[in-house]
């Protein structure tokens, strides 16, 4: 995917010297590993102890970006080793990305944007294999509301008729079944919920 490698190019960086956190919490984050292995080698295992703590209990600005490209990168085609995808986009707004210099968001938003038409087309696979229609690109919706960015070009695809089987699913779901995070993305649901309701344009 194009847009993955731009934002490992765009978020090239030696590692940093070191990752910071809290004394009682860093040691449980593998954070070594983190320094010491090839950026496109790290595991999901181990980037996930990272998430889970960025900005709260371990972590800055500095391995944060150099991390993203692999974050992102096995969130969306790993998601078994990275889950809770609202989780890894919700950083974004810890991160203040909406600050970054130009290029690194256009990088950002990018990938986003491709991997929401992976994640859409995912889905459909699956409800046309006769599994459960999924839910992919509900999350990714849900962590980008959360991380700040408008979901007006995204829920125009939902709208689409190709998509017409995921939108149902979501209608069903609507609005008790759908992602408990939405509470952390009052925004987006409110963008989302005149559809849902309708369950059309």
């Amino acid at each position: 995917m194009a847009a993955l490698e731009k934002l490992y190019d765009v978020f090239s960086a030696p590692p940093p010297p070191v990752i910071e956190g809290c004394p009682c919490c860093i040691d449980t984050r593998g954070v070594d590993v983190l320094l010491s292995t090839p950026l496109r080698e790290l595991s999901g295992k181990v980037l996930w102890r990272y998430i889970t703590g960025a900005y709260l209990t371990v972590g800055g600005d500095r391995d944060f970006r150099y991390l993203l490209p692999r974050i992102f990168d096995l969130s969306a085609f790993s998601p078994f080793e990275i889950p809770d995808t609202e989780i890894v986009l919700g950083k974004l707004a810890r991160a203040r990305w909406t600050t970054w210099e130009t290029l690194e968001r256009e990088a950002v938003w990018q990938f986003v944007d491709a991997w929401f038409d992976y994640a859409l087309e995912q889905d459909l696979r699956d409800g046309a294999e006769g599994w459960l229609v999924g839910s992919r690109a509900e999350s990714i919706l849900c962590g980008a509301a959360y991380a700040g960015m408008p979901l007006s070009g995204w829920l125009a695809r939902l709208l689409e008729p190709r998509a017409a089987p995921l939108l149902a699913d979501l209608v069903e779901r609507y609005p008790n079944g759908m992602s408990a995070f939405w509470e952390d993305a009052p925004g987006g649901l409110e963008q989302l919920s005149p559809i849902l309701a309708r369950g059309s344009a």
